[in-house]
């Protein structure tokens, strides 16, 4: 039996037996156990539990309507097909799995969304904390969520919001605009005189930082740890120090 053909299909999932039983059946093209026995090297009672679990598994079937029970290997695109299917519903658990990953004391914990309701909720947590910096292009935020920049300011004057923000903009005619009234609100704001547009927005609140594409499909990726905002706010403070006051 083919060593080369036994270790690939053991990559895939299969034990070594399992492996020389459908390989056997494979060369047979249907066969009883006597002579799936005689290929595979095999002793009989342990092929008929090895039978038991290709079958459940879909990689063998039994022959309806036989004399002596036969079987029959299921093509081997079909094992192709399982092996994609696992791999897509693997990459679809990474998130979840990353999450268990981060419970960890020390390890950071990470989230990440795409749905633009759970990236204006994220927004909208950081309102309720007690200090926070923004590092952001609100016509960019504007574009992704109409009529959310006159919220927040209607919000701030009406003292809904009691988050004391920090806000570093860019020099474009929406952004100053922004922060003019943000300034008018005991909000801090200042802009970049030597840059006109950010396509990505910075948070920093409590023990958080969150990243959040503002292109054309936008994302967020929120870590949780202290450490690292420890580690990042002097960046931040070293951009807000370059920063204008609006006048």
């Amino acid at each position: 039996m083919d060593t080369s053909l036994l270790k690939l299909l053991e990559q895939t999932g299969f034990t070594e037996k399992e492996a020389r039983v459908y390989l056997a059946l494979l060369e047979l093209g249907k066969g009883a156990v006597t002579e799936i026995a005689a290929i595979s090297e095999l002793k009989r009672s342990i092929i008929y539990v090895i039978l038991e679990g290709l079958i459940k598994r879909g990689y063998v079937s039994e022959i309806p309507n036989s004399k002596v029970a036969t079987y029959h290997a299921a093509d081997p695109s079909f094992i192709l097909t399982q092996l994609k299917t696992t791999t897509k519903d693997f990459s679809q658990m990474i998130p979840f799995l990353q999450t268990m990953q981060n419970k960890g004391k020390r390890r950071p914990k990470i989230t990440y969304y795409e749905d633009k309701k759970k990236i204006w909720a994220i927004y909208e947590s950081i309102n309720y904390a007690p200090e926070a910096f923004f590092l952001s292009s609100y016509e960019k935020i504007e574009k992704h969520f109409p009529g959310s920049v006159k919220k927040w300011i209607d919000d701030y004057k009406k003292k809904l919001i009691p988050v004391k923000g920090r806000h570093l903009v860019p020099n474009n005619k929406f952004d100053l605009e922004t922060i003019k009234s943000f300034s008018k609100i005991n909000q801090q704001a200042r802009y970049l005189p030597n840059i006109k547009n950010f396509d990505m927005d910075f948070s920093i609140w409590e023990n958080k930082l969150a990243v959040t594409s503002l292109e054309k499909e936008p994302f967020i990726v929120v870590i949780e740890s202290e450490e690292l905002v420890k580690s990042i706010l002097p960046i931040f403070e070293i951009a807000w120090k370059s920063g204008k006051e609006i006048k």
